[in-house]
Formats: C-alpha cells, structure tokens, sequence
C-alpha cells in the first residue's frame, strides 16, 4: 500500500511549516516581551494590593461579623421595622 503523499513530500511540508512557525514567533517576540514587560511591573502593586486587602479583610470580619449578626436578629425580632434612628 502506497501513501498518497510521499515522505520526501512530507518532509518537505514540515520543514515549510516549521519555517512559517519561525517567522510568526519572531513577529510576536515584541508583543510577548511588552506583554511579560508589563506583567512584571504590576506584579508588585498587585501583591501590595492582595494584602492590604487581605488585612481588611481581617479586622472586617471580627469586628463587623458579631455586629451584623446581632442586627439581623434584632431586625428579624422588630419584624424588620427598627424605627427611626435616634441621635
């Protein structure tokens, strides 16, 4: 049984497509490098941003937790009609 393309043909192709490859990854080796530029620059403010958001949310969720809690409780009891708010 004989293959409708033959191997030298084959081998031909890939090595044409390997060359396309090689053009298309030197067109985009700016972009990529821009790219992974800007990656690395935010990736300090990111971080500084997951903490201190990771430090709000620490105190948020002791000290607000507990009051929301009971409020909810309370406007639950008041039959969700607290009044107005005093002072």
């Amino acid at each position: 049984m004989s293959s409708a393309y033959p191997p030298e043909a084959m081998k031909k192709r890939f090595w044409e497509l390997f060359d396309q490859k090689e053009e298309v990854d030197k067109d985009l080796a700016p972009l990529r490098k821009k790219r992974d530029d800007m990656r690395d620059a935010l990736r300090g403010p990111v971080a500084e941003h997951k903490a201190a958001q990771q430090a709000v949310l620490k105190v948020e969720r002791v000290r607000t937790v507990k009051i929301d809690m009971e409020m909810a409780v309370l406007a639950r009891a008041l039959g969700n009609n607290p009044g107005a708010r005093n002072g």
